[in-house]
């Protein structure tokens, strides 16, 4: 699936988003259009810093390539190919990419118990400068 440089998006940083690829797969403005659900292929460039950021829907993350140090709330661990795991709505969570490839990952968001507005609600940087 093609990726694509991440387009303008809520007070994300210029440096940030131009180290981050997108493809929509299914979602809104996906290539298969569904409401209540995004699946977007997500890739992060090496070294880069998505500092601290949370949004009102959950998501699963399925890692799929690289390395890096996140930190979902309080919990800290390193994401390599294989690790999966849920981000619960409004969970501060940051991503530093450590390997020397880009960090590749499938998200999984959802509209919890139907509510679209949470789905449709933007991510928020909360500190740092994003790389």
């Amino acid at each position: 699936h093609e990726l694509t440089p991440h387009p303008p998006y809520s007070n994300y940083p210029d440096e940030l988003l131009a180290a981050m690829q997108i493809g929509r797969l299914i979602g809104p403005k996906g290539e298969i259009v569904e409401q209540d659900i995004r699946v977007t292929n997500f890739q992060l460039d090496p070294g880069t810093r998505y500092a601290a950021h949370a949004h009102p829907h959950p998501e699963i993350y399925i890692f799929t390539a690289g390395e890096a140090q996140c930190e979902w709330g309080d919990e800290r661990f390193t994401a390599i190919a294989g690790t999966v795991t849920h981000c619960p709505p409004d969970l501060p969570h940051a991503i530093h990419v450590t390997s020397a490839e880009p960090l590749r990952a499938y998200i999984i968001g959802w509209a919890p118990g139907g509510d679209q507005d949470a789905l449709n609600s933007p991510s928020t940087i909360l500190k740092g400068d994003g790389k």
